[in-house]
């Protein structure tokens, strides 16, 4: 449900149940339910990227579309991640609308073989009203870099969130 612009009520206007329900109601309901998506991928295994340049993480589960009523948007991701050599990196970046929001290496970065827990959440502002695209893209300096994803796996059980908010 989109937002209506509020009535200008007039002095000695009859009231009706229509124009409180469309005027009170369904702004309150807008308000309380903004657009929003979310993806936790399940997978028999997990992801890898030996790309060095950025490359969506999984075009397919890891792409929101959203449609805003115009304004800002809440975008975030959290995950576990590791690299298979110790000073290897990986990035993490968001395309919207086929534009990368982070700058040239990305919203997030990480280093080495540990296991780590990973995380952002980036505010997107003055997006017009309208259907919005959203997709979860990294890169790797060398070898390769995994993101755990993996139903029934051992020790590695861990699945990602994805998500998108608009929030005004």
């Amino acid at each position: 449900m989109s937002w209506e612009t509020p009535r200008t009520w007039v002095a000695g206007e009859l009231v009706t149940a229509t124009l409180l329900n469309t005027h009170l109601r369904n702004n309150l309901n807008a308000l309380k339910a903004p657009p929003s998506a979310h993806v936790e991928p399940v997978k028999a295994t997990y992801y890898t990227t030996s790309s060095t340049v950025f490359v969506d993480v999984d075009g397919g589960l890891l792409s929101l579309s959203l449609y805003t009523n115009g304004g800002d948007v809440m975008v975030h991701f959290s995950g576990t991640l590791a690299h298979s050599a110790a000073t290897g990196r990986f990035f993490l970046d968001v395309e919207l609308d086929g534009e990368r929001i982070g700058g040239d290496d990305g919203l997030l970065v990480g280093e080495g073989i540990p296991v780590q827990p990973m995380s952002f959440t980036h505010l997107v502002t003055g997006l017009p009203a309208g259907e919005h695209d959203f997709r979860l893209q990294w890169k790797t300096t060398a070898a390769y870099a995994g993101l755990f994803a993996a139903d029934g796996a051992t020790n590695a059980n861990v699945h990602p969130q994805f998500w998108v908010r608009e929030v005004s």
